[in-house]
């Protein structure tokens, strides 16, 4: 009985595997860079990271949440108006960045906040029972939230009201309300952020109260558009959320958080970016030592790397067959 021989791969083969792994590479480098799919990953992550807290509400402990901690979730508005519902997003969202202006607040992260509605249903519906609060506040780890809504006015214009609820305590701040026309809505925002602040105890620099009151945007349709894209990341909508964002910077190129938003995934989830660059980096490792290494090499490890953090959404395959 003649020796068995020990398998050896055809150079063809070998060069089809390397052309394979190269593109898994490129591929996943190139998804690393795309906004829609780097968004999307971290609506991913959020939603994951939601999942586990919910699971693990039970173990909860409300007195462990930090006495600065504060959220505001999206203003509710009665009906399905077009114009007042993505306000209701875009200016609260708006407001988050005005408060955080002060260090006597930390803000939890939209994304988290939005991540744990979707699991909880609560995007469209909202919260208008201040008793629901404190669920969702100490999901997300807030000591205080504050649930608004928006209508408008018997004179065409929009009131914004706001009520501050303690997770721990479960007592409700009293309601503060601020009005403005319409093609000033902005004002009604920065008016109510004073009045947050106020309510809250919390004096403000006289820096500190300039930055509060600049206004991101005097136009309406760009409000809008940016409110469009706030609803759209709500709901886990990467693609609508940075198309709306990017006709909002085109509708008002001075407006700063559009132009954030539309170029690029949100500073504050800088962790999740760095995670999902570090899984293009392994998969470019893992094809470099194939092209390096004998043929055996552990092609499915390659292929699930970025997969498993969900950094990498689609992988077009060209393989060259070399006769």
């Amino acid at each position: 009985m003649l020796p068995r021989r020990p398998f050896s791969a055809s150079p063809g083969l070998h060069r089809r595997q390397r052309t394979l792994l190269l593109f898994v590479a490129l591929a996943s480098a190139a998804c690393a860079s795309n906004p829609v799919l780097r968004r999307a990953t971290l609506i991913t992550d959020a939603d994951k990271a939601a999942r586990a807290t919910l699971a693990s509400e039970g173990s909860l402990d409300a007195s462990k949440i930090p006495a600065r901690s504060f959220a505001v979730l999206p203003f509710t508005v009665a009906g399905r108006d077009t114009l007042l519902r993505p306000l209701g997003f875009g200016l609260a969202d708006l407001l988050v960045g005005d408060l955080a202006k002060s260090p006597d607040l930390h803000l939890v992260e939209r994304m988290r906040t939005d991540a744990m509605l979707r699991e909880l249903r609560l995007v469209d519906e909202g919260i208008t029972d201040p008793k629901q609060a404190p669920r969702v506040g100490k999901l997300v780890g807030a000591r205080r939230i504050l649930i608004g809504d928006a209508s408008a006015t018997p004179t065409g214009g929009i009131r914004l009201s706001a009520r501050v609820v303690d997770v721990i305590a479960g007592t409700v701040q009293e309601l503060v309300t601020a009005d403005a026309p319409l093609d000033r809505v902005i004002d009604a925002e920065k008016a109510l952020a004073l009045l947050v602040f106020e309510r809250l105890g919390i004096t403000l620099t006289p820096a500190q109260r300039l930055s509060v009151e600049q206004r991101q945007s005097t136009q309406l349709a760009a409000l809008v558009a940016y409110g469009r894209g706030v609803q759209a990341e709500s709901r886990g909508d990467a693609a609508g959320a940075l198309a709306a964002f990017d006709e909002a910077s085109r509708l008002d190129a001075a407006f700063s958080a559009a132009r954030t938003q539309a170029s690029a995934v949100p500073t504050s989830s800088s962790s999740s970016s760095k995670s999902s660059a570090s899984s293009a980096v392994r998969v470019a490792d893992l094809a470099a030592q194939a092209v390096n290494a004998p043929i055996a090499v552990k092609l499915p490890e390659a292929v699930d790397a970025p997969l498993a953090s969900g950094s990498l959404l689609a992988l077009i395959f060209i393989i060259r067959v070399v006769p």
